[in-house]
């Protein structure tokens, strides 16, 4: 407080947060109860619902997501190109990496199941928020939203440092 100060120098940059990969088992339940303070059974049996199937009413009875037991973080080339395109419709061009982004998986994955995503892009949570209850929606809108992003382009951030002088000492 009683010591002058100056601020030495100003550096401005960019930084890029790349998006996450699509969710396996363990990951959907970490976020779920990061988020929501979900047990891993309650995301679990929320997840067995939004896969077995809910009435959409005039659309029919339709599974939202693909099987929840995976640990694989690969997805199928369809599911891929309409995220793309669904990304493209809803945001723009900018917004789209140069090609399809693909997530390596570990080399313990037994890679059984594709990713845990929405079946299909028409079922958006905006369609669908009146035929589910409020934690079913919040998964699902969980899954959605990881889902798309990791199809996107990375996030820019322009990050300012400054260095300041005080007294003898930097802070």
């Amino acid at each position: 407080k009683d010591v002058p100060w100056v601020v030495n120098k100003v550096q401005r940059d960019e930084k890029k947060r790349y998006p996450l990969p699509p969710f396996i088992t363990s990951t959907l339940q970490q976020e779920a109860h990061r988020l929501y303070r979900f047990s891993a059974k309650k995301t679990m049996s929320l997840a067995q619902r939004l896969y077995e199937g809910v009435d959409l009413g005039e659309l029919g009875t339709h599974g939202l997501i693909t099987y929840m037991r995976t640990d694989s973080t690969r997805l199928a080339d369809e599911a891929i190109f309409g995220a793309r395109g669904y990304v493209e419709k809803a945001y723009g061009k900018e917004y789209l990496p140069g090609g399809p982004v693909r997530y390596k998986n570990k080399r313990s994955a037994q890679d059984a199941h594709e990713a845990i995503r929405p079946t299909g892009v028409e079922f958006s949570p905006d369609k669908v928020v009146n035929a589910l209850e409020r934690d079913d929606m919040r998964l699902y809108r969980l899954i959605w939203n990881r889902f798309l992003a990791c199809q996107m382009a990375p996030a820019r951030f322009d990050v300012t440092v400054a260095s300041v002088l005080a007294g003898e000492r930097w802070t």
